[in-house]
């Protein structure tokens, strides 16, 4: 039990190391782009503008909520056990004490059942789970070659972790990114095949813990760590390509809701009214393209308020574009 404990700790420590590396490569990258917009994506569809350091901020927050629960599956594995017998103390009466400090544990176990603890061994499971969500997810932001899945023109961004397409020159895929999703899925998958080896082990000394169930605690500590590893190599090599994603961010109407929140600001409307006037606004395009936006805002409020005209057409232009440039 104090070797399972020995390695899974350096087990640990490896993982926590690989995650703050990751955390690094992405803090650069943001710091590189704090000013590079984007078109954020819900429900896979273009949503909002934003910046890609806003966006990986979001997944450096994550990183640090991992971090800490790693951190917190160290003290389970800084109790050092050996000098114990099954259920009772041994009766060598060796130092126990210094036994441990030579192994470089915090200090002997207090009570002898249920001596190898498995609380630390999910530790592994917070990295890879939102990990994998993120590397398979269709924001354009995804440092893929083929950013989106549906359309390997709209990501805007390269790296080298990619490779070209057998049989098609014009293109190139994101393997590091289908790698990383794989292993970290399959290092989740191990999680929680360990919970369920240990699920009804029962109190006492046992040896569900041993052979037939390091195999996994192993195996899955190295997918977590791969996992991380690969994900920090390859936003390293992360290229965006600025112009592209920024002239992809006003499509789709991705600035329409600042101009709902405009209105509940300037005429302390309701939002869900606010709302239902940009939605008229949207559809009055679409049936009359030729319409100015003033023009079409203002039928777009008949019914609802009588406030028109509301905004000129340059102020129109104008309103949703300044809040997401100063988004940083």
């Amino acid at each position: 039990m104090t070797m399972y404990r020995m390695r899974q700790r350096e087990f640990i420590l490896g993982l926590t190391a690989a995650t703050l590396d990751l955390r690094r490569s992405l803090l650069d990258l943001a710091v590189k782009h704090r000013h590079t917009i984007f078109a954020v994506h819900t429900h896979t569809q273009r949503a909002q503008p934003t910046t890609v350091a806003h966006y990986l901020l979001a997944v450096v927050e994550q990183l640090e909520r991992d971090t800490a629960r790693l951190k917190a599956g160290v003290p389970s594995n800084e109790s050092e056990s050996t000098g114990v017998v099954r259920h009772y103390r041994d009766r060598i009466r060796i130092d126990r004490s210094l036994t441990s400090d030579l192994l470089g544990f915090n200090g002997p176990t207090r009570k002898y059942l249920r001596q190898y603890r498995h609380g630390g061994l999910t530790c592994s499971k917070p990295p890879p789970r939102p990990l994998s969500c993120w590397s398979a997810s269709g924001d354009s932001c995804r440092t893929s070659c083929c950013g989106h899945p549906r359309n390997s023109t709209t990501c805007g961004s390269q790296t080298d972790s990619c490779s070209a397409s057998s049989i098609m020159p014009q293109k190139r895929n994101p393997v590091a990114f289908e790698h990383a999703r794989a292993i970290g899925s399959k290092g989740l998958g191990q999680a929680q095949a360990i919970l369920m080896t240990v699920h009804n082990t029962p109190f006492g000394d046992i040896v569900d813990t041993e052979d037939d169930l390091q195999p996994l605690v192993f195996s899955m500590f190295r997918d977590a760590t791969r996992t991380v590893k690969l994900l920090a190599a390859a936003m390293r090599a992360a290229e965006f390509d600025t112009v592209a994603l920024e002239a992809r961010a006003g499509d789709g109407w991705t600035t329409l809701t600042e101009l709902a929140d405009t209105l509940v600001r300037d005429h302390r409307m309701p939002f869900r009214t606010a709302h239902a006037i940009a939605g008229r606004l949207v559809a009055g395009r679409r049936q009359h393209p030729q319409k100015s936006l003033a023009e079409l805002l203002s039928e777009a409020t008949e019914g609802l308020l009588s406030l028109s005209p509301m905004y000129t057409e340059s102020q129109l232009e104008t309103i949703p574009k300044s809040p997401a440039l100063s988004w940083t």
